[in-house]
């Protein structure tokens, strides 16, 4: 990565990165709002927010309520100012109130697509099953699940979970990235090397084995 963007490859980088910077950041509060209202939602924003993205809300979808902060001026209560009560002070601004809002998960929307990283596309074939195969003959356990949060596999030291519905070119990438921590990261690695080195490491081995069977990575 580093050696492309000296070369000046950055344009997908900057794509998916200019995108994920558009997305607000909730409080924990508004998570929770989020999370109980719209429990499969992964990336929400408002109105007008997803028109800049290329993309409209769809008609007769109900908006997910959050509470939106509202700023004013209020006076400073500055030590100065607490000292010299008379002595006219700037006002400051600060959150004075909350108000109720609006926001839509990607779901909710359709338009142009959102860029993204680390996906897979084309027909692993044979590879597929060989890699499967291989799993049975080291005893690696592999199911699938609807239940993982935003990730689309987790390695558990003899099992492996695979997010449900992924395409066949997605599947096969998950796949050799889970099989790369089982293979690399059990015993005492586990706990050793950072969680960064070991998702690097897992990465690296899903992309050369995608490559190599042909997969656009």
């Amino acid at each position: 990565l580093s050696a492309a963007l000296e070369q000046g490859h950055s344009e997908a980088l900057q794509e998916y990165l200019g995108t994920m910077a558009r997305f607000h950041r909730y409080s924990l509060g508004n998570l929770m709002l989020i999370l109980l209202q719209c429990p499969h939602a992964t990336q929400v924003a408002g109105y007008y927010r997803w028109k800049t993205l290329g993309r409209h809300v769809k008609a007769g979808e109900k908006g997910i309520l959050i509470l939106a902060p509202v700023r004013g001026q209020v006076p400073s209560r500055s030590p100065r100012a607490e000292a010299n009560p008379e002595d006219p002070q700037p006002a400051v601004e600060s959150i004075v109130a909350f108000r109720a809002a609006h926001v839509f998960d990607v779901s909710q929307t359709e338009g142009a697509p959102l860029p993204q990283l680390a996906t897979a596309t084309g027909d692993p074939g044979e590879h597929a099953e060989r890699l499967r195969g291989l799993l049975r003959q080291l005893d690696i356990d592999l199911q699938y699940s609807d239940d993982l949060g935003t990730a689309d596999g987790a390695s558990g030291g003899g099992l492996i979970l695979v997010r449900s519905g992924l395409t066949a070119g997605e599947e096969f990438a998950v796949l050799a990235h889970e099989f790369a921590h089982e293979m690399l990261h059990q015993g005492d690695r586990r706990f050793t090397v950072p969680k960064r080195v070991r998702e690097l490491e897992a990465e690296a081995v899903a992309y050369v084995v995608s490559e190599a069977i042909g997969l656009n990575t």
